[in-house]
Formats: C-alpha cells, sequence, structure tokens
C-alpha cells in the first residue's frame, strides 16, 4: 500500500494575510471605473455598503477556517455542517470564481504592465501578437511553475508583491488627500444616486428608473471588489499554527482592504469626479494620479507598478485556491480521486495546478474576457450564501467544537422548544448575500443563463460519479473524516524531579490527554528548591547527577507513551521554576503549560511548588492547565 503524501504546512501569519490581500487588494484597481460608470458619485457609498458584506464574510472565515483547518474551506464547511451535496455546490461554485481570477488579473496584471512600459504592447503589435493575451500568458505559465514547486515560493512572490504594492499605495493615497481632495466636491458628488446612461451590459427592467437600475447593478459589481478573502482558508492546511495565524490574517486583510477601497474611492469623488474616474476604465487609479500636480506623471507610472504587482499576486491566488480547493474535493470524492495527487518532493497538487492554471492560461490568451467576467461575481455569491448558512448550522449543530476565535454577538431564539444560537454576523451576511446574488440573477443576463448553466452541468457531473463509486449524492459519509481542530497544541508538562514515578506521569496524560497534544515532559532543578550550594563544586555535581537521573526518568515515561500513540519529547532545566515557566510561554514554542497536582478534596497545587506557580498562574492566564494525577 502507497503512503498517502499530505500537504505542508509552510505558510506563516504574514504569508496567510499576503494571500487575502492580494487577491481583495488588487480588485479596486479593477473596479473604480467599472462602479463609477455605474453608480455615478455615490461610488464610496455603494463601496461602503458591500463593505458591511466583506467584513461579514472575511470574520466567518476567520472563525470557521482555524476550527476546521483543511484545503476547500466553504466546501468542507458546507460537508460537515450539511451533506457532501451542498459541499460540491459550494467547491464547484468557488472554482468557477477562482479559474476566471486567474484569468481575469493576468490581464489585468498585462494591461498595467502595458501602461508601465508601453514600447512591450508596441513590440508585440508589430509583431502580429495580441499584446494583453501574450503577456498574460507569459505571467500565468510563470505562475504554474512556481506553484508546482511548492507553496512556500509562491507565497514568497506573494509576500514580495503585496509589502510593495502596500507601500506605493500609501504613497498615492496620502499626497492624494493632501494635493487633490476637495470636500465640497465629494458632497457635491454624493448627491448624484446613479449613472443616468444606459449600458449595454445591464438587463434594464421596463418602467424602472435607468440611475435605480444603473446603481443596483453597481452594487452586484462592488461585491466583486471582496471577492477572495477565502484564500486565507484555502491555504489553512499548509498553515502553521492555523489556530493563532488565520484568524489575524483575516482581519488585518479586512483593514487593509477596507482602507484601501475606501482611501481610492472617496478620493476619486473628491477631486476628478465619477464621469471622468469612469472615462478611463482600464487604468481608472492611474488616471486619478495623473491630476496630482508636480507630481502626476511620476504617480501614475507608480500605480501602474503597483496595479501591476497586487493584479499579478491575486493571479497568483487563484492558482493557489482552486488547487486546492479541486484537490479537496477529489479528497473527499466529490470529483475523482485522480485529482488529489500530491507531489512526494514538493508536496504540492500538481495536477491540479496544471490543468487548471492551463485553463486560466487559455482564457487569459485571448486577451479579453468582459463575457466571463459576471461569472466571478456568481460562483463567489453562491459560495458565500452557502458559507452563511454553513456557518449558523454548525454554531447550532456543533457547539461542543472548540473555537480559537469565535466571532462576538449572538441572538438566542426558542423555536419549537429548542434554543437556536442565532450570530448577528452571520444573519446580516446571509441577508446581504441573498439580496446580491437576486440583483446578480436579475441584471445579469450571462451570471444568470451561463452560471445556471455551470451549476448544472456540475451537478450532473457529480451525481454520475457519486453513482461510479456507490455513494448517495447527498450522504454525509465524508463529513465524518472532518474533524475540528486538526490543528497540534504544544504543552509542556510539569514533572517533579525524582519525586514523579513515570509510570504515574504515563497514567495521568493517557486519561487526560489525546494525541491531538503534542507534549514535552519538563523537569525544572531549581537550586533554591533543593537547597543546593551551588558556590562549591559538591553542590554543582550533586545538581548535575540529578539532572542525569530526571532526564533518564522523563524519557522512559516519554517511550511508553510513544508506543500508543503520542508524540513526546523530555527536557531538563538547572534555574529558576517562575523565570523558566516564563520564558517558555514568551517564546511562543508552547501553547500550554500542564502541572500534575495530587488526587485530594483540596484543589491547590503541591505546596512546594506553591508560591512560585501561583505567581505563574496569575501572569499568563489561560495558559495554565492542571491535570489530576491518577
Amino acid at each position: 500500500m502507497v503512503e498517502e503524501v499530505s500537504l505542508k504546512r509552510e505558510v506563516g501569519w504574514f504569508g496567510s494575510f499576503s494571500l487575502g490581500y492580494a487577491d481583495v487588494g488588487a480588485n479596486i484597481f479593477i473596479a473604480l471605473g467599472l462602479i463609477a460608470l455605474y453608480a455615478a458619485g455615490v461610488t464610496p457609498i455603494v463601496f461602503l455598503m458591500t463593505a458591511f458584506i466583506y467584513i461579514s464574510i472575511g470574520l466567518v472565515y476567520a472563525e470557521l477556517a482555524p476550527t476546521y483547518p483543511y484545503a476547500g474551506g466553504v466546501q468542507v464547511y458546507a460537508m460537515k455542517g450539511f451533506n457532501d451535496l451542498l459541499g460540491f455546490i459550494a467547491g464547484w461554485a468557488l472554482i468557477l470564481a477562482y479559474t476566471i481570477c486567474i484569468s481575469l488579473f493576468a490581464l489585468a496584471a498585462a494591461g498595467y504592465f502595458s501602461y508601465f512600459l508601453p514600447q512591450s504592447t508596441s513590440f508585440l503589435t508589430l509583431m502580429g501578437l495580441p499584446p494583453l493575451g501574450f503577456i498574460s500568458v507569459i505571467f500565468i505559465a510563470t505562475l504554474i511553475l512556481i506553484n508546482y514547486i511548492g507553496i512556500k515560493y509562491s507565497v514568497e512572490v506573494s509576500i514580495g508583491l503585496v509589502i510593495l504594492g502596500l507601500i506605493i499605495q500609501g504613497f498615492v493615497l496620502i499626497p492624494g488627500f493632501f494635493l487633490v481632495f476637495d470636500l465640497s466636491k465629494l458632497l457635491e458628488q454624493l448627491q448624484i444616486l446613479g449613472s443616468p446612461k444606459i449600458q449595454n451590459e445591464v438587463a434594464y427592467i421596463a418602467g424602472a428608473s435607468i440611475n435605480t437600475q444603473n446603481l443596483l447593478y453597481s452594487l452586484t459589481l462592488a461585491i466583486a471588489s471582496f471577492v477572495g478573502i477565502e484564500s486565507i482558508a484555502q491555504a489553512a492546511e499548509e498553515t502553521k499554527r492555523p489556530a493563532k495565524h488565520i484568524p489575524k490574517a483575516t482581519k488585518l486583510s479586512i483593514i487593509a482592504v477596507l482602507i484601501s477601497v475606501m482611501g481610492f474611492s472617496i478620493l476619486s469623488m473628491g477631486s476628478v469626479g465619477w464621469e471622468k474616474i469612469s472615462e478611463e476604465l482600464e487604468y481608472s487609479v492611474a488616471g486619478l494620479v495623473k491630476t496630482y500636480p508636480i507630481i502626476g506623471g511620476f504617480g501614475a507610472k507608480l500605480v501602474a507598478l503597483a496595479g501591476f504587482i497586487l493584479c499579478y499576486a491575486s493571479s497568483n491566488t487563484g492558482v493557489i485556491g482552486v488547487s486546492r480547493l479541486v484537490a479537496s474535493m477529489s479528497r473527499y470524492k466529490l470529483l475523482p480521486r485522480w485529482f488529489y495527487k500530491i507531489h512526494p518532493r514538493f508536496k504540492t497538487p500538481t495536477r491540479t495546478i496544471i490543468l487548471f492554471g492551463l485553463i486560466g492560461l487559455l482564457l487569459a490568451s485571448f486577451g479579453n474576457i468582459p463575457f466571463v467576467a459576471e461569472l466571478y461575481i456568481f460562483g463567489g455569491l453562491v459560495s458565500y450564501l452557502i458559507l452563511m448558512l454553513a456557518f449558523i448550522k454548525l454554531r447550532n449543530s456543533r457547539e461542543e467544537v472548540y473555537r480559537p476565535w469565535r466571532v462576538p454577538g449572538e441572538i438566542s431564539l426558542k423555536i419549537s422548544g429548542r434554543i437556536l444560537s442565532m450570530p448577528i454576523i452571520g444573519v446580516i451576511g446571509f441577508i446581504g448575500v441573498a439580496c446580491l446574488l437576486i440583483l446578480t440573477l436579475i441584471f445579469h443576463a450571462n451570471g444568470r443563463i451561463l452560471g445556471t448553466l455551470w451549476l448544472t452541468v456540475g451537478i450532473l457531473i457529480y451525481i454520475i460519479y457519486r453513482r461510479r463509486v456507490g455513494l448517495r449524492a447527498v450522504s454525509s459519509i465524508s463529513a465524518q473524516q472532518i474533524l475540528p481542530i486538526s490543528y497540534i497544541y504544544d504543552i509542556g508538562i510539569l514533572v517533579r524531579p525524582i519525586i514523579e514515578r513515570a509510570e504515574t506521569v504515563v497514567e495521568t496524560v493517557a486519561r487526560s490527554l489525546d494525541n491531538r497534544f503534542r507534549i514535552t515532559f519538563l523537569s525544572i532543578l531549581d537550586p533554591e528548591e533543593f537547597n543546593l550550594n551551588l558556590d562549591y563544586i559538591p553542590g554543582r555535581a550533586q545538581l548535575y547527577q540529578l539532572k542525569s537521573e530526571a532526564l533518564r526518568e522523563l524519557e522512559e515515561a516519554a517511550e511508553k507513551l510513544r508506543k500508543i500513540g503520542y508524540e513526546v519529547e523530555a527536557r531538563v532545566f538547572i534555574g529558576d521554576l517562575e523565570k523558566i515557566t516564563s520564558m517558555l510561554l514568551d517564546s511562543g514554542r508552547l501553547d500550554f503549560i500542564a502541572l500534575i497536582r495530587r488526587i485530594s478534596g483540596k484543589t491547590k497545587i503541591e505546596k512546594t511548588h506553591e508560591n512560585k506557580l501561583y505567581r505563574v498562574i496569575s501572569k499568563y492566564h489561560g495558559k495554565i492547565m492542571v491535570l489530576r494525577r491518577v
């Protein structure tokens, strides 16, 4: 039997943040002029309204991703909360969004690249090649190669691009508010509710105001500016310490994106106005910066560079996201097992990287894909609707699950004698996403027709495949493999040197902790407690002899636990008990320290350790565990 190769944890908290920001932060470079074209002067209000939905989506992912840290994101949560069919629909919709993300942002990156280096497009045009299509093909091919050899390198690319992009954005936004922003101009623009111009892309309803319909249409486009936060969850299985890093990275991404989106939309309306900004759809942010006095020309080039950087990073997260999502779906038998092929050396899902990278490359090669851009919105909204449902369901059906971070705010409702917990963020998110999806189906003809067709074809493929492998379409068998908190906690167990017997320690640990905990046995030889005078050689010799004996006994206990499936190491320290335990907790190497106390009616820790240990406990609330000695 061949041992299954799994994904490797190589993504830190800033790498996780970079994935989330790269996939969302680039959207403003495409969306600003487009939203202004339909929303007119109230463009900042439209962004703000959809931002509330984005915040709710981000916070839900911040709770669910570290609780169930598996590649797949919403597909995994839907499977766990409902059944395999709903998990497939959520994943299949997101596959659509991710695949288009690869192409759409590679083309956008090529557009900004050509603005920054116009000579490149002139040369390709002379050669008879489509400039944007050819450049985007090179970009995507490079991303396929980088992602093939490891997510570590892919994330490093995103980190570098995001840092540079953030610096440039700050350099552009801050001078803009000093040089060209006019508050009276902004207030004047905010009174223009929707564009009066008829646009070919909008499926208008007879009898309704053109301005109002354009405004509603702009809301569906604005949410596209926030699609992508789920990229953090897609890499959860490859994230170090996901319980700590994922919530932190997600919340930072939310803040950074809001500053960028609201900053550029307010600045543009308070300087050049909606008509001017909508005239330069492809380079709307660069067009804004061109109006800066003195630094306008140089600033526009910088914006083009930032647009290229962030759009390219966003295309990269599309490759990461779709490859992990499809691999996850095949792992749980929602798609053929062939897709779940993890490279034994690089620890990446190489088949899905190549296949969906090439699909994205093919779409981008045409140089223009406006007809499928609506599907980017459609796929994202369908997956977000299921996300909110799964979030609410898991809050009520999986109450016993430990959540490293919990979205605050909930209402308790009594229905049919049962108390239901309704998280406020989940309810707000569900209502908001549902409204946007309805608007998308009304005003987006391509989204309504092609999106429905995509889901229908996917469900047929799913049903046929499940029958072939002998599984029911709506079963929940696969959900049994999804266990909460696969994250391993590092726990140090303080063992009294010489005094504690190995058998007692082993029995205590086996009864109190399961093998999700990675254990370090700790013995601390405190000279003060042993009344040893280290100024003399006999005292030091006796101390080192005690250390040797303590380590031998700890290794004996560790070996017994290893035989029954625990991961254990043993360490002996010499020094002050309080200082060493504090150092271990401050270093971040250990999540908890556990103390073993005697069985008695009292709840005190052993008297000899009492003073120092209570000082540690008072300093590190929630990081000290007490195990009852067998």
